[in-house]
């Protein structure tokens, strides 16, 4: 019995190696992907943008390539992977760069892809609050430059427009904890119900025991469904 208890731990351990290995492994893949296009970018300074109305400058395409791949590099979170963090600076660092380059567009373009980013990685909290602060202020920013006046409409000045946008991002900003804490109690079952499943619902010849191994599944069945419902809800 224990020699299954001991095996169930060293395979979940391997699959958690595994898996953060593959993690670890991609989001550096496509931070060397951004690396290369925004080195690339570097390179054509002074080029001059192909002529005629409707074609993109080449260069403005690479760095938009490289957003993606930034993008893409801070997904693939885990806590501890250097890769993320590196990807969002990069993200928040174009922005800045098209603020100063006077090309809005490029600029909420990359500050949106950081703030979704870590969005899309936040859990309880924020997994970098600091930088979705700052996409936040970028995205405020650059829309309230953006902004048309509403014809009839009193007109705001700057200052009262970024305010408006930034409350607009705070609002429905934080996931609902109660659905966070659904997924997080969900995943616990996961784990113990597969754990469960190793210790009781075999025997030490390595047969299947009916009743310990159907509750085992029913927890873990469970646990999948309201991890994933507080995924999708939260």
């Amino acid at each position: 019995m224990y020699r299954i208890a001991a095996a169930a731990a060293v395979v979940l351990a391997l699959a958690a190696a595994l898996v953060a290995a593959r993690v670890w492994f991609v989001s550096r893949a496509e931070w060397r992907a951004g690396e290369a296009l925004v080195a690339e970018y570097n390179l054509r300074v002074g080029e001059e943008p192909p002529p005629g109305e409707g074609l993109e400058d080449p260069r403005r395409a690479l760095l938009r390539e490289a957003i993606v791949r930034y993008r893409e590099a801070a997904l693939w979170y885990l806590p501890g992977n250097p890769y993320g963090r590196r990807a969002v600076e990069r993200l928040l660092l174009i922005g800045q760069r098209g603020e100063q380059d006077a090309d809005d567009d490029l600029a909420l373009y990359a500050y949106r892809a950081a703030r979704s980013a870590i969005q899309s990685t936040r859990s309880l909290v924020a997994s970098d609050a600091d930088g979705l602060s700052r996409a936040d202020r970028g995205i405020a920013r650059v829309s309230a430059r953006l902004e048309r006046p509403v014809p009839g409409a009193e007109p705001l000045t700057p200052t009262e427009r970024e305010k408006r946008h930034r409350a607009l991002l705070a609002a429905g900003t934080d996931p609902d904890p109660w659905l966070s804490l659904l997924a997080a109690v969900g995943l616990l079952l996961w784990v113990v119900g597969a754990f469960v499943f190793a210790l009781r619902g075999l025997d030490e010849r390595g047969r299947l025991r009916l009743g310990p191994a159907l509750r085992a599944g029913f927890v873990v069945a469970a646990g999948v469904a309201a991890w994933l419902a507080g995924l999708a809800l939260a």
